[in-house]
């Protein structure tokens, strides 16, 4: 079994409207990133970056930070390939999961719509060694 360890570097939120409410209509754009940093057999240490941006534009946020994968170099590499007809690699829904809580916090503590717990659909490669991935995730929020 692979163990997740995510430490958050950076949290940034932005209320870009003031009529703006928890309960607003809103996709969210997300952009996400991720970097090998460092790799052995039974270690690989990511850098990662998700950006959650409103449309219409009235909220966005941002966080960044590293995930350290340990375990077996097998299981490590099957969370870094798609499953099926999936798009995301496994390894981007274990981040976000972890750090969802952070965003939900923050757009509570904004009152900016939430996000939804599912926003990571479609990853495109970029180069060997890092992923990006950016799309639209249509949703009233988080709570509907």
């Amino acid at each position: 079994m692979v163990g997740i360890d995510v430490s958050i570097k950076s949290v940034e939120g932005s209320k870009l409207a003031e009529d703006v409410t928890s309960d607003s209509s809103v996709s969210f754009n997300v952009v996400a990133n991720l970097l090998e940093s460092e790799r052995n057999p039974d270690k690989l240490i990511l850098k990662f970056t998700i950006e959650l941006n409103a449309d219409p534009d009235v909220a966005k946020m941002t966080v960044a930070g590293t995930a350290v994968l340990t375990g077996d170099e097998k299981e490590i590499d099957s969370l870094l390939t798609p499953k099926g007809g999936e798009s995301v690699p496994p390894v981007f829904m274990k981040i976000y999961q972890k750090v969802y809580a952070l965003l939900y916090l923050v757009s509570g503590s904004l009152k900016i719509p939430y996000p939804s717990p599912g926003l990571l659909k479609g990853v495109r490669m970029v180069a060997t060694n890092e992923m990006s991935q950016a799309v639209s995730a249509p949703t009233r929020n988080a709570m509907t």
